[in-house]
C-alpha cells in the first residue's frame, strides 16, 4: 500500500513537471508570431469567402506592379521581364545606353512604359547629371530636362520619381513637373521615397492624374523577402480592392514574379497597368 502511494506521488510530480515545461514552451512563442498566424488565417478565410461569392467576371483584387531602373542593362534579366504574362509597367531611367531601345522593346512586347525621372536626394544624388532635377534649378531648366527625358523615351506615357527624397518634397520642383506633365496629358506615380512627399497633392492641384506606391518589393534583394513583400501587396489588394507595388530590374525580383504571378492570377487576382490606377 505504501509503495502504491509513493508511486502515485512520483507520477503526480512527473505530470506536474511536464505541464510546467509545456507552459514554458507556449510562453516562449513570440506574441508577434501568434498574431501573424492569426492574421494569415483571417486573410485566407476572407479570400475563400470572396472566391465563393465572385463570378468569372470579377477578381479578388487588382494589382499594379512597376519595375524601376531599366535602361542600364540589356541582358537575360531585362529580356526576362519581357516574357512575363501580365500587364506590368516598366520605368526607364533616361541617359543610359538602353533607355530608348528598351522602351521600344517593352511596348512592342505589350507592356507599359514610363519615365523614371532622376531627382535630388536629401543625401548625395548619384548619376544622370544631365537629367536629374535639383531644387536650385530654375523653371526653364526643369522643363527642358523633363522634355529631354521624354524625347529619349518617346514610348513613355507617364512618369515616376527615381530617388528624389529632397525634390519630391519641394514645391518649386514639383509644381514645374506638374505643369509639364499636364501639358503633355500624362500621369505621375509617386514612388514615395520620403514621407515628406508632396507629389500627389501637387498633381491633384494641377489636374494631373496621379497615384502613389503602396509597397516596395525588393529593398532587400533576396527571394524570401521579396515574396513576403509581394504577399503584403496581395493582402492590400484583397482588403482595399487594389494596390501598387514597385520593384527593380533585378534577377531575384524577376525570379519571384515569374513564379508567383501565375499563381496569383489563378487564385483570382488581376494585374493591371499602373495607368489604370491613377485618378
Amino acid at each position: 500500500m505504501i509503495i502504491i502511494v509513493i508511486l502515485l506521488i512520483v507520477l503526480k510530480k512527473m505530470d506536474d513537471q511536464a505541464n510546467k515545461i509545456n507552459q514554458e514552451n507556449i510562453q516562449k512563442v513570440p506574441i508577434e508570431k501568434i498574431k501573424e498566424v492569426e492574421e494569415e488565417k483571417v486573410f485566407k478565410n476572407k479570400e475563400e469567402d470572396k472566391l465563393n461569392k465572385r463570378d468569372s467576371s470579377t477578381s479578388l483584387g487588382e494589382i499594379s506592379i512597376v519595375i524601376d531602373d531599366f535602361g542600364y542593362r540589356n541582358d537575360d534579366v531585362s529580356d526576362g521581364f519581357l516574357k512575363i504574362n501580365a500587364n506590368l509597367t516598366y520605368a526607364i531611367i533616361p541617359g543610359h545606353n538602353y533607355s530608348t531601345s528598351f522602351g521600344e522593346k517593352a511596348v512592342n512586347a505589350g507592356y507599359e512604359v514610363i519615365v523614371h525621372m532622376p531627382m535630388e536626394n536629401t543625401g548625395k544624388t548619384y548619376g544622370e547629371e544631365k537629367f536629374v532635377l535639383m531644387t536650385d534649378m530654375d523653371s526653364e531648366t526643369i522643363k527642358r530636362r523633363i522634355n529631354n527625358a521624354f524625347s529619349q523615351i518617346p514610348t513613355a506615357i507617364g512618369m515616376n520619381n527615381h530617388q528624389g527624397s529632397k525634390a519630391s518634397a519641394d514645391q518649386h520642383v514639383m509644381s514645374n513637373v506638374a505643369k509639364v506633365i499636364k501639358e503633355k496629358g500624362l500621369f505621375f506615380l509617386d514612388s514615395r521615397t520620403t514621407v515628406e512627399t508632396i507629389i500627389v497633392t501637387t498633381m491633384e492641384v494641377f489636374g494631373v492624374p496621379t497615384a502613389k506606391r503602396n509597397i516596395f518589393l525588393d529593398n532587400e534583394d533576396n527571394e524570401l523577402e521579396i515574396k513576403k513583400q509581394l504577399q503584403k501587396l496581395v493582402k492590400k489588394a484583397s482588403r482595399d480592392g487594389s494596390s501598387i507595388g514597385i520593384g527593380h530590374a533585378k534577377r531575384n525580383t524577376l525570379r519571384v514574379l515569374k513564379e508567383e504571378i501565375p499563381k496569383l492570377q489563378k487564385r483570382g487576382f488581376k494585374f493591371v497597368f499602373v495607368s489604370e490606377m491613377v485618378h
